[in-house]
C-alpha cells in the first residue's frame, strides 16, 4: 500500500509509539514491582517494539558502534560531554548518593530506547524526508523528542513540562549532531544514560526535584541553553549533506 511507505506516516509512528507502548506497559507490568524495574521494563518494551517495527517496516540501517577515528568522535562529542559533566559534578558532593544497580539498568534501558527511536530510526527517516540535509533532520529529530516529553503533562504543570520540553529539545540536538557525525549510536546512549543517571543515585535529590516548579529564571536558561545547542549542533554538521545512495530505502 502507497500510503504504508509516506515518510510522514513513519516519522509519526515512531514518534506515538513511545506514550502509546508507555501507557500499555503500565497496564499490563504489576503494580508491586519497584518503580525503578516498572520504568526499565517499560523502556524495554518501547524498544523491542521499534525495534520489530523496523525489522518488518521501517527497514532503517542503525549504526549501533563505530570505531572509526576514536579521536574525532571524542571531540563531537565534547560539548555533551561537558555538559553532562557540569550538570552531574555536583553529584558526587551529596551525602545520600549510592550506587544501585537497578537504577543503572534502568538508565541504560532509557536511554536505549529513547535514542534507537529518535536517532537511529528518526534521524535516517528525517534525512530522506529532507533529501540527506543533516541539520534539518537533526532539527526536526529533536523537536519531536521535546515533544514527546509532553505525557508529562498528567502527573506535571504545564510550566514545568515546557521547561522539560525545551531541555529536552537542546539534549537532543547534541546527540543528533554527535550520532549523524559518528554513526555510533552506542555512544548517544553512553551520553544519554549518564545524563539521567546521577541525580537518580541521590533520594535526596530526587525529593528536591519532586518538588520543583515553574519559574521564568530557569525558562530564560533553558531558552538560553536551547540557543547555545542550536549554535553547537549547526556548527558540527554544517555544510553535511548525506548522499541518497546512502541512505537506507524500502
Amino acid at each position: 500500500m502507497k500510503v504504508l511507505k509516506s515518510l510522514n506516516l513513519k516519522i509519526f509512528v515512531v514518534w506515538i509509539i513511545f506514550p502509546i507502548m508507555l501507557y500499555v506497559s503500565s497496564m499490563v507490568i504489576p503494580k508491586g514491582l519497584n518503580s525503578n524495574v516498572r520504568q526499565g521494563v517499560a523502556d524495554l518494551v518501547v524498544f523491542l517494539a521499534a525495534y520489530l517495527l523496523n525489522k518488518y517496516w521501517l527497514h532503517q540501517q542503525i549504526n549501533w558502534i563505530s570505531s572509526s577515528q576514536p579521536m574525532q568522535q571524542i571531540m563531537t562529542a565534547l560539548p555533551t560531554i561537558i555538559f553532562v559533566g557540569y550538570s552531574s559534578i555536583a553529584m558526587f558532593y551529596v551525602g545520600d548518593m549510592s550506587f544501585k544497580v537497578e537504577i543503572v539498568l534502568m538508565t541504560i534501558l532509557v536511554g536505549l530506547a529513547e535514542e534507537f527511536c529518535f536517532r537511529g530510526l528518526m534521524i535516517p527517516l528525517f534525512l530522506r524526508r529532507f533529501h540527506g540535509n543533516a541539520y534539518k533532520a537533526v532539527i526536526g529529530s529533536s523537536i519531536l523528542f521535546g515533544l514527546m516529553h509532553l505525557i508529562n503533562l498528567k502527573s506535571i504543570s504545564f510550566g514545568y513540562v515546557s521547561i522539560q520540553v525545551i531541555f529536552a529539545i537542546a539534549f537532543g540536538l547534541l546527540l543528533g549532531a554527535i550520532y549523524i557525525k559518528t554513526n555510533n549510536l552506542a555512544l548517544v546512549v553512553v551520553l544519554h544514560m549518564l545524563k539521567d543517571v546521577f541525580p537518580l543515585l541521590s533520594p535526596s535529590t530526587l525529593r528536591e526535584a519532586s518538588k520543583m516548579q515553574f519559574s521564568t529564571a530557569s525558562l530564560i536558561a533553558c531558552l538560553f541553553l536551547l540557543g547555545i545547542t542550536i549554535i553547537i549542533a549547526r556548527y558540527q554538521v554544517k555544510g553535511l549533506t548525506i548522499e541518497q545512495s546512502v541512505m537506507k530505502h524500502d
